[in-house]
């Protein structure tokens, strides 16, 4: 299928799927436990219907946004993901291109597979860094300085990875543990295509750690249990720029990080990756706006597959978006113009929806948009396949 005749996020995941190796596929789409998680982040966007007003003026529509005291056309930005030379060669810096190129903020994950200074120098746009704590405080330390230096617009950090999450699906494939099964080995040889794209850009590594990935296990969960505020605030300072914690689901916790001056919540549970049974973060957004006021920007992960999700998400009160699976599929299915055809996708819906909706403008949106609708059942079992649930 071309790319062009990709008309949902869907389809670029379909497409996806047959061009990545079998246990790089389960890498992408697996979650922790029994993946119920992330059936459920999906899944909760379908318990919320968008209430249309009618005989409103929708001639001229305005998708903009500010996040970060930056300025983007649009409020969906782009997640940090691990190692995305997983899914194209191009990795990091396809993506890095595409977010640019449509006037969104691109966010470099410490886990890259390219480093803060390569993507900078492809990503002229909004940028943000976002930091593990793994690997030893003091190299952190020295990620943020290089991240300010570079450019970045922000920084965030992740604050839900305390521990090495079950991931079911790589352990049965050996991607766990650095290496893989017969059958992956197997599955690899038969992507050819997928071999040569990464073996151009030379071994995988954690770019900005200099630590092959073969290695990576060996530092990826040191001293991440260690993290508290106030080491959360030292790193706050350290940066003296915008500063968001990736990873809050408590209403709790986001009042106390308004308490203590951080700039922004990321309301997330890590795609289903790092803690089974968690809340679907769009269903905590409600409360969490409730509890900061407009002490500090809300933001949103986990789910999104739809640019009527994002409606929803803004309708009860985030300032905006991240996607971190939709563009992957769109770069395992064709690189940069891959990843640009599934914001082309998401933005068309979200066009077409707020046009529906009766709103010109996305910050005219109000919670009046949206009421809880009849749920849909929550799968467990087996990976996310069918389009009922808007992958």
């Amino acid at each position: 299928m071309k790319l062009e005749r990709c008309h949902s996020i869907a389809d670029l995941q379909r497409i996806a799927r047959r061009r990545l190796p079998w246990p790089i596929r389960e890498f992408l789409e697996g979650g922790a436990g029994r993946e119920w998680s992330i059936h459920n982040n999906v899944a909760a966007f379908s318990r919320w219907a968008l209430v249309p007003r009618s005989l409103a003026d929708v001639g001229e529509r305005d998708l903009s946004a500010r996040v970060f005291g930056r300025d983007l056309s649009w409020p969906v930005m782009l997640a940090p993901t691990g190692m995305s030379r997983l899914y194209h060669g191009h990795g990091e810096l396809a993506v890095a291109r595409a977010a640019t190129g449509t006037g969104t903020l691109y966010s470099l994950g410490t886990f890259g597979s390219f480093t803060i200074e390569q993507v900078a120098e492809v990503c002229p746009g909004p940028k943000m860094f976002q930091l593990y704590i793994n690997g030893g405080l003091e190299r952190s330390l020295t990620l943020i300085d290089r991240a300010k230096a570079a450019g970045y617009d922000a920084l965030c950090l992740t604050v839900d990875s305390a521990a090495a999450p079950n991931k079911l699906r790589d352990l049965r494939s050996g991607f766990d543990h650095g290496g893989v099964t017969p059958r992956g080995l197997l599955s690899i040889l038969a992507h050819p295509r997928w071999v040569l794209g990464l073996a151009r850009g030379g071994p995988l590594k954690l770019a900005n750690l200099d630590v092959g990935a073969g290695d990576a296990k060996k530092i990826q969960w040191e001293d991440a249990d260690r993290l508290s505020w106030d080491l959360a605030l030292r790193i706050r300072d350290r940066w003296g720029g915008p500063f968001a914690l990736k990873g809050i689901l408590s209403p709790a916790d986001a009042a106390l990080a308004a308490e203590r001056g951080v700039d922004a919540v990321i309301l997330s549970n890590h795609g289903g990756r790092q803690m089974d049974a968690l809340p679907a973060p769009v269903d905590m957004l409600p409360d969490v706006v409730d509890a900061v006021g407009d002490r500090l920007e809300v933001l949103i992960d986990s789910g999104v597959r739809h640019g009527g999700d994002v409606l929803k998400a803004l309708a009860l009160g985030a300032k905006g978006v991240f996607i971190g699976r939709p563009y992957l599929y769109g770069l395992a299915a064709g690189g940069e113009a891959g990843v640009r055809r599934a914001l082309q996708i998401l933005r068309s819906e979200l066009e077409r929806d707020m046009t529906l909706l009766g709103v010109p403008r996305l910050a005219q949106i109000e919670r009046s948009s949206v009421r809880p609708a009849p749920p849909l059942p929550v799968p467990t079992w087996p990976p996310l396949t069918t389009d009922l649930l808007g992958t």
